[in-house]
């Protein structure tokens, strides 16, 4: 039997399945060796043309995957087609009369101005199955997207940057957030081809960290760390502390705004002025200071890759503010440039960028303060720089939240330097802040959906087909669904912290790890699977002789999983799988429910004819559901 992984072979292939289709007509849009749907989609757009004087490419695009499955599963949109003399609402009509029987497609229905064909029953298992077997983990994606152009070029390179907390500071519903929607976008780039660095973009510098030096001074607490077991904890622990003591201040300076007088002199005062003397000689590189920033920063990076790796992410580079701070040519490069390039404005002792008066309508921006020290957006204007001379990466993407105008100010300072090619490989991912939820460290969190999931197995033990032990991996992966799903905001702003979600019912990734267990075990239930030469020619008409029956439904469904993907990669959203999944996991309980129902009437004993394709079935839907799974960041277990 042929493969089906290269042109020649899946031409063989349906040779020799005997439904004399001829050669795959070629489409310059069309990615049969990647998505079945285009397969049935070149022989359409054949089949169409030949009915209509029309440019092929043009009859080509004028056909697209139905919206819903309830809608058919390929569409020609009549209009499309642009014939004169004929209105689409005619052109239907008189297609329908022109159309003949065809293998791969029940005969059209007219729909307005479109004309919509399912896809044979008989043809979609024989095809479909030997094409995912032939790709397996793979299916779904298409690793060649990552190739560079030209021969022996090697793979695209793409930063993700993600995560990313503050050293000693807490970790937030929007780091989470970030952390497992990056893993997304960073799996994501991986399955289609490229080289991917992950990177963990550490807030290792700032007037926070000279904050926790005013304390590490007054407690003692080079000397106290050492008596500490969880050393993480303690300097977190120390900083809380300090900006406790910090609030007076804070509050003064509010209501000196609030009042409208000046609270610039109450910032060279008290705490705040030690806080930013403190930070000031980390700047100047002072020994004494970079060794602590050293330390904290060591205990950090020693923390969360522990932690981290519970989450089945792992950094292939710890980077921060500092890499750059502590290297002062980065900043004198980048503003070199900028007041050559007339973008830099000094501004009452400070330095500034004025957008506006370059046409970007940006508003204006502080790169270095009054005080000398740098900024957020200076520092990051040289990361761009610093990690291209690094990498030469083809993209760097940015999972942060919110920050808009932040990334839009650095983009097209970028941009003003005489960067634009540069400028157009960044890309910032956002999302909303969430409410509701306090601040925790990672470790707590994920430590708490443990012990939330495993008091629910044990409250109603019968409902969950797991067993204890299962319970951190299935409480991290109910989280990860819960953070990338549109119930997210939901969960947190009812106050559910950042317990997972363990109901049963619904769009939950509780839902989604039973239904893939309840498939393994139906699977094994079945028998021994049949061998790969044997798939193409079983007798499937038990998925589909049963109009009513949801298993060809299923297996409509299965084709569409490509097209899924590669629309979620354009977005970067994982809602575009996540839905499919669960659209997946409904019509697979129907079918599981149904088998369960044909067993307690007695039926099982004269349904063997069925078992065979239905266990073809389920080690196919069991695929597509591990794949999307894995893509999400899930780690699926087996049962």
């Amino acid at each position: 039997m042929a493969t089906t992984t290269s042109l020649p072979g899946l031409q063989a292939f349906l040779a020799e399945l005997g439904l004399n289709l001829g050669p795959i007509p070629f489409f310059a849009a069309a990615d049969v060796l990647n998505k079945p749907i285009d397969i049935y989609h070149s022989y359409l757009a054949e089949h169409v043309q030949q009915l209509v004087d029309c440019d092929r490419g043009l009859v080509y695009d004028s056909i697209q995957p139905a919206n819903t499955t309830g809608n058919g599963d390929l569409d020609v949109v009549l209009p499309k087609l642009k014939l004169p003399g004929i209105t689409p609402k005619e052109l239907a009509g008189e297609l329908l009369k022109k159309f003949q029987s065809h293998p791969l497609f029940t005969l059209p229905f007219k729909d307005g101005i479109h004309l919509r064909f399912f896809f044979s029953p008989k043809t979609i298992p024989r095809i479909l199955f030997p094409y995912i077997n032939d790709r397996k983990a793979v299916y779904g994606v298409d690793p060649s997207l990552g190739l560079r152009d030209g021969p022996d070029s090697g793979r695209k390179k793409v930063l993700v940057e993600f995560s990313s907390p503050n050293i000693a500071t807490e970790f937030t519903t929007a780091h989470l957030k970030s952390t497992i929607l990056g893993a997304f976008v960073a799996n994501m780039y991986e399955a289609m081809g490229w080289d991917v660095v992950r990177i963990n973009y550490l807030g290792d510098w700032g007037q926070h960290l000279g904050l926790l030096d005013v304390g590490w001074k007054k407690y003692g607490a080079e000397q106290v760390l050492k008596e500490q077991q969880d050393q993480f904890r303690y300097i977190h622990d120390l900083y809380a502390k300090m900006l406790d003591e910090l609030k007076p201040e804070l509050e003064a300076k509010k209501k000196a705004r609030d009042d409208g007088e000046n609270a610039v002199e109450l910032e060279t005062q008290g705490l705040f002025a030690e806080r930013d003397a403190s930070f000031k000689q980390m700047e100047d590189g002072q020994p004494d200071a970079i060794a602590l920033w050293k330390t904290l920063r060591d205990i950090s990076i020693a923390y969360y890759v522990e932690i981290y790796a519970r989450l089945g992410i792992k950094f292939d580079e710890y980077s921060g503010e500092s890499q750059v701070s502590l290297n002062p040519e980065a900043f004198t490069d980048v503003e070199t440039v900028l007041k050559e390039k007339g973008i830099y404005t000094e501004q009452d002792g400070a330095w500034i960028i004025d957008y506006d008066e370059h046409g970007a309508k940006l508003g204006t921006s502080t790169v270095r303060r009054r005080d000398g020290s740098t900024t957020y957006l200076l520092r990051d204007i040289a990361t761009v720089f610093d990690r291209f001379k690094t990498h030469s990466f083809d993209k760097m993407i940015y999972v942060v939240c919110e920050q808009d105008m932040h990334f839009r100010h650095v983009f097209k300072a970028v941009e003003l330097m005489g960067e634009a090619d540069l400028a157009k490989k960044l890309q910032h991912v956002t999302f909303t802040k969430t409410g509701g939820s306090s601040a925790h460290l990672l470790g707590d969190i994920l430590n708490q959906c443990e012990t939330h999931m495993r008091e629910a197995m044990n409250a109603i033990p019968e409902e969950y087909p797991f067993e204890d032990c299962d319970a951190k991996a299935v409480g991290i992966n109910s989280l990860v669904i819960q953070e990338l799903s549109p119930i997210s905001k939901k969960a947190h702003g009812n106050g559910l912290g950042f317990n997972p979600t363990t109901s049963f019912e619904g769009e939950t990734g509780s839902n989604l790890q039973a239904c893939y267990a309840r498939l393994c075990s139906a699977i094994v239930a079945t028998g021994a699977l049949p061998t790969v030469e044997e798939i193409p020619n079983i007798d499937y008409s038990s998925l589909w002789e049963d109009p009513d029956a949801p298993w060809c439904e299923l297996l409509r469904l299965l084709t569409r999983y490509p097209n899924v993907v590669s629309s979620a990669f354009k977005s970067l959203d994982p809602v575009t799988i996540l839905s499919y999944m669960f659209t997946v996991v409904e019509q697979l309980t129907l079918c599981l429910d149904e088998v369960a129902e044909d067993e307690s009437e007695g039926e099982g004993s004269n349904a063997q004819s069925k078992y065979t394709p239905r266990a073809v079935l389920y080690e196919n839907v069991r695929q597509v559901l591990e794949n999307g799974m894995k893509l999400l960041g899930m780690a699926p277990i087996r049962k």
